[in-house]
């Protein structure tokens, strides 16, 4: 069964990024948006579990009451059946529609009052330039056909103008975050350990977000029952702040595709990604994703790394609380640009790989992607 799900804040959320964060040691935590694949996943598998007439005790002790449960949620291990894509930045229309929004692509560039687009720059130019680059593998540089000072683009485009960018046009509207979000920041001080007394030193300032009205957080999700009822409230984020969710009547729109094999294709990444080797394979291998091992990664506009997790989890088996380690994730927006000597067809899977001994990135929203052509060759 597949579904969609609308989620909408109705107080500030707060979703910590990778850095660790503690009164004393840093005065600022800061936050993410939109929130990664895991604190959505998370916040769905509580609300299916504290559905159920599983309680979380058992849940945790894998007892036989719970097996049921843990085959469609998973435990500390898995995922079990559920599956996940997004979240994506939307906005519930007045008709019932739903608008999302992603994150400006990394060669998107402007060019006085215009847009233009980086492109790998020409083979034959790169073969005989004098030019030295420190890329892996013999990358080619992005080039910007234009002579004019250009300047890279931050904001968000909505579906709509997504596709005018697939499109390349030069006329693009990019919504700027402050028409989605505001950023909130608010202080406070520790208290001492008998907690009747203000420790000194230890002001803090924690950053909030306040979403504009309508916006919230989309997911399509598979592998488990809708929620019911089919709305409500959930607990989202940082101090598990109130969320209102809404499980919509029809799904959604597949994201863009090329309609027919091609020797050029570009991957533009929506959500996070991870890669054993940073900012792709260690091995240099993309023929995993595609439908031919002979795919050569051209050249690529990869911005700076997400770092994600160092959250405190409570370990029972050893009684003591550990951090999970902080992993370095390529953000929404990246760009990739491929090329191959055969037609390249796009298999339906994400564009991301999982590190040994965890539960797959990809089924619970990590590595979703559109795909893009290019010609420059």
């Amino acid at each position: 069964m597949t579904w969609t799900l609308f989620i909408e804040p109705v107080d500030v959320l707060i979703f910590r990024d990778g850095k660790p964060f503690q009164a004393g040691e840093d005065h600022r935590a800061r936050t993410l948006f939109p929130p990664t694949p895991f604190t959505l996943q998370g916040a769905i598998r509580a609300k299916v579990l504290f559905s159920s007439r599983v309680s979380p005790s058992d849940y945790a002790k894998k007892a036989p009451s719970a097996q049921t449960l843990i085959q469609q949620i998973g435990d500390q291990d898995s995922y079990g059946q559920l599956n996940l894509s997004g979240p994506f930045v939307s906005r519930l229309n007045c008709d019932g529609s739903i608008t999302r929004f992603f994150p400006a692509p990394a060669d998107l560039v402007r060019i006085g009052d215009r847009f233009g687009y980086a492109v790998p720059l020409k083979k034959c130019l790169w073969q005989k330039s004098n030019f030295i680059s420190n890329a892996p593998a013999n990358l080619r540089p992005l080039w910007i056909p234009s002579e004019k000072p250009v300047s890279e683009v931050h904001g968000w485009l909505d579906e709509e103008q997504f596709n005018q960018y697939l499109q390349q046009k030069d006329d693009l509207q990019v919504t700027d975050e402050n028409e989605l979000t505001v950023r909130e920041h608010r202080f406070g001080i520790a208290l001492a350990k008998d907690r009747k007394t203000v420790a000194e030193g230890m002001l803090y300032q924690m950053e909030f977000l306040r979403l504009m009205p309508n916006i919230g957080f989309l997911l399509q999700v598979s592998g488990i029952d809708a929620f019911n009822p089919s709305e409500g409230f959930l607990q989202l984020g940082g101090e598990a702040r109130p969320a209102h969710y809404k499980v919509l009547p029809t799904l959604l729109p597949p994201l863009p595709r090329p309609q027919s094999p091609t020797h050029r294709l570009k991957i533009i990444l929506l959500t996070p990604a991870w890669f054993d080797g940073g900012w792709q394979p260690q091995n240099g291998n993309w023929g995993w994703f595609f439908n031919t091992p002979n795919v050569r990664l051209v050249a690529a506009a990869v911005r700076r790394p997400l770092l994600i997790g160092g959250a405190y989890v409570d370990d029972q088996k050893r009684q003591q609380s550990l951090q999970k380690p902080i992993r370095s994730f390529v953000p929404p927006g990246s760009v990739y640009f491929f090329e191959s000597d055969d037609p390249l067809t796009m298999p339906d899977k994400p564009f991301t790989q999982t590190p040994p001994s965890q539960g797959d990135f990809g089924q619970i929203g990590f590595g979703c992607i559109a795909v893009g052509t290019w010609d420059n060759p």
